[in-house]
């Protein structure tokens, strides 16, 4: 299972390593290098198996704002795959999937 949600975001690792290079950043600003400044996440793998093909990956999302995520694990062991994409966090709880353009202008309007 792969949840994002303040202060109770995970994802599963599974099928020999899905969602084992997952990450998650708050998007700060603009970034003339690469588009978005992002602030990573601390990640927690202590729930992880030995080899780190199997188990969980806990992170440290305790602010509302805009954020991307990368390889988080979705699907049952014989049909995973990789979720990615944008996502804001309101200070009430509630989840909202945007795209990258809406990231975007969003970061643009809190520059002015």
């Amino acid at each position: 299972m792969t949840q994002i949600k303040l202060n109770d975001t995970y994802t599963d690792v599974r099928g020999g390593g899905y969602g084992s290079r997952a990450w998650i950043a708050r998007i700060t600003g603009t970034d003339p290098k690469f588009g978005l400044r992002r602030e990573f996440c601390e990640r927690d793998k202590t729930g992880l198996s030995r080899s780190g093909a199997s188990g969980v990956i806990k992170f440290r999302v305790s602010q509302p704002g805009v954020y991307e995520f990368r390889d988080f694990c979705v699907g049952s062991t014989a049909r995973n795959w990789n979720w990615s994409g944008f996502i804001v966090l309101n200070a009430d709880g509630t989840v909202e999937k945007i795209t990258k353009t809406r990231a975007e202008e969003l970061m643009a309007l809190q520059a002015h």
